[in-house]
């Protein structure tokens, strides 16, 4: 870890070429100051922005047969110093508004363009608190990823939603804005007898009709955003389990399952109080612990981090431990508007690799990232936040974003960055309640010390990554001088970076502090000819790595050298390297390209091999994503490593 090595001793001698130019990249200081303006804008209205909702009370009866709904919301909010000239609620146009009750009284509307417009009454004083109660039906429409769902499963109704980003209008009247939590909510539900309302919070009640229905209450008494509101329907299959706190409260449990799929997922979903015991110690304690945590299937792949209950439409381990650490990072503190959904997103991709590190090892940790890394263009800071497609972007969302949340961990050490992430979460403004970029920044530099600014700009409102090109020597008196190159064209970026020297008897660990094009570091005398020097070796980094001087590096050794593919993940192409030693003189080499099920899909570089260093280009145009194995057979001898294509 970059921050927490012991033997560290490090003398920069020069910065040799960039130091004067650097900080007046206009493309880069135009880049910045753009993004940060972007952050302040919002998708509410002005009379929107004046209101402040507390409570919604949803009660409605789905009618399975015309595929509608039909029922009322009320909604209570209050006015701050800035008076409205309209209440204003947003609604799909779809939608009929029956009428609408404001503070008991019947009240004009107007429902257009997706807003229910309500005039406000005149001279309202501050912290004016209102009642209004809308009563409405219609068949919701679907948009996003299935904001509302009419939908069967072995041919017996099913209905269920998934309102993130937008999607919460689609199907109740409500302020459909992350910014704006309400302190509670109701949620209740007539259905059929046969069918299973599932819902935030804990049931209150399931009363049974005569007229073959039934009514379920369930409350969710934590803020909330809209879009974290849900129901699904079902005659599910329920079982139970339970999670010890950390404090030893007992937390229920509560799985609805397709009754088909009962066996497929049972397992799998029990490993989730074990992911709650390692989140707790690694992010605080579970959030909503006065309440419940269970997961409910719905007709849809991948997941949803609905608050208190998750609906899932799969069931591996990565798919829950996603949207558990959700509960945290999302629900908790919810990013405030979508530009900042690298707040949610990222740090639920990083609960999956803390997942694996906890159930299977620091390696698999590290693995975890080499397969999710992402090195083209984009920032994880989401410009034009309009469609669900452009605020999840797969690669920068949740790729590039997770890659972050690694990176800091990095910078700080694991002591600081924990405390951060539990900091972070118990923050008196920012718990239960909603965060920006700024907000998250301001934490990590608060309990850390650093100055993290660099960092946030190049990797949150920036581009690409570093493509670092490291050179080294030993000078007449025996020190160990390395050069780093940042040889990309787009900017150059501050880290601190991990040098790892393996000489024949020791191995020596390093920090250096690189932000420049050029930059030239004394290690310091050092004991024999080292067998490698290695830039970032665990991972720290989302990065490329060119070693410059193969060509004479370790004149000592007597077999081949076979370097890590760059990148790694790759895509379009990626560069297999291998050193010759002279003693070998010109070889024969082959390289060929296996898939996972050991079928030889390509032969590549079947050639002579010079002395000194060797590079083979792969380029799998008509091949698809996934893991690959490259087989190098140099000198009657045969290295094997992993790569990963990214399409």
């Amino acid at each position: 870890m970059l921050k927490s090595y012991i033997y560290i001793f490090i003398i920069l001698v020069n910065v040799l070429i960039g130091q004067n130019n650097i900080d007046k990249d206009p493309i880069c200081g135009h880049m910045y100051s753009a993004s940060k303006s972007l952050s302040l804008q919002s998708t509410l209205t002005e009379n929107q922005e004046k209101i402040d909702i507390t409570y919604y009370k949803l009660d409605f009866e789905i009618d399975f047969d015309d595929e509608k709904v039909i029922g009322s919301v009320i909604i209570n909010g209050s006015v701050g110093m800035n008076q409205p000239d309209f209440i204003e609620f947003d609604f799909a146009d779809e939608m009929i508004v029956d009428s609408v009750w404001l503070n008991n009284e019947n009240t004009s509307f107007d429902h257009s363009n997706e807003i229910i417009k309500i005039p406000a009454p005149m001279a309202i004083p501050e912290g004016y608190n209102f009642t209004c109660r809308v009563f409405y039906h219609g068949n919701p429409p679907t948009s996003g990823f299935g904001s509302y769902n009419f939908d069967t499963h072995n041919n017996i109704d099913h209905v269920w939603t998934l309102s993130e980003p937008y999607g919460a209008r689609d199907w109740w009247p409500c302020k459909d804005d992350p910014s704006d939590k309400a302190d509670s909510v109701d949620i209740i539900v007539t259905v059929p007898s046969e069918q299973i309302v599932v819902s935030n919070g804990l049931l209150i009640s399931e009363l049974e009709m005569v007229n073959g229905k039934k009514t379920y209450h369930w409350a969710e008494r934590y803020p909330i955003c809209t879009y974290l509101v849900s129901i699904a329907t079902y005659p599910y299959t329920v079982w139970y389990d339970e999670y010890i706190g950390l404090n030893g409260d007992v937390l229920p449990l509560e799985y609805y399952v397709y009754p088909d799929h009962y066996e497929m997922v049972y397992d799998n979903y029990l490993l989730t109080k074990d992911m709650m015991e390692v989140f707790a110690e690694k992010f605080g304690e579970y959030p909503f612990m006065g309440e419940k945590y269970g997961h409910v299937e719905f007709g849809r792949g991948g997941g949803m981090e609905h608050q208190t209950i998750s609906s899932m439409g799969g069931h591996s381990q990565w798919l829950i431990a996603h949207e558990l650490g959700h509960q945290w990072w999302g629900d908790l503190v919810t990013c405030s508007s979508f530009h900042h959904i690298w707040l949610n997103e990222g740090f639920a991709r990083f609960s999956e690799a803390i997942w694996d590190e906890a159930s299977q090892g620091f390696d698999a940790y590290k693995e975890y990232w080499q397969n999710h890394a992402y090195y083209g263009p984009g920032t994880v800071y989401v410009e034009e936040p309009n469609t669900a497609a452009q605020i999840f972007n797969g690669n920068l969302t949740y790729n590039k974003a997770g890659w972050v949340v690694h990176m800091l961990r990095g910078v700080m050490g694991d002591s600081l960055f924990f405390e951060t992430l539990k900091s972070y979460g118990n923050n008196d403004s920012l718990a239960y309640a909603d965060a920006t970029t700024e907000d998250f920044q301001a934490v990590c530099e608060d309990i850390s010390g650093l100055d993290l600014n660099n960092f946030f700009e190049q990797w949150i409102y920036n581009e690409y990554y570093p493509k670092y090109g490291l050179s080294w020597e030993i000078n007449e008196i025996g020190e160990l001088i390395i050069t780093i190159q940042q040889l990309q064209s787009w900017q150059y970026f501050d880290m601190p970076i991990d040098i790892r020297v393996v000489l024949s008897n020791e191995t020596l660990s390093f920090i250096v502090n690189n932000q420049y094009q050029i930059e030239e570091y004394n290690l310091g005398v050092i004991n024999g000819l080292p067998l490698s020097v290695q830039l970032d070796p665990d991972g720290w980094i989302l990065k490329e790595v060119q070693y410059l001087n193969n060509d004479n590096i370790l004149p000592e050794i007597k077999n081949i050298l076979v370097y890590p593919a760059y990148p790694n993940p790759f895509n379009p192409e990626t560069v297999i390297e291998y050193f010759v030693p002279s003693n070998l003189g010109e070889i024969q080499s082959n390289i060929r390209i296996y898939d996972l099920q050991g079928r030889l899909i390509d032969e590549i570089g079947n050639s002579k091999s010079n002395i000194g260093l060797n590079k083979v280009f792969w380029r799998p145009d008509s091949k698809p994503s996934g893991t690959y194995f490259i087989q190098i057979n140099a000198n009657n001898n045969y290295y094997t490593q992993k790569i990963q294509l990214l399409k």
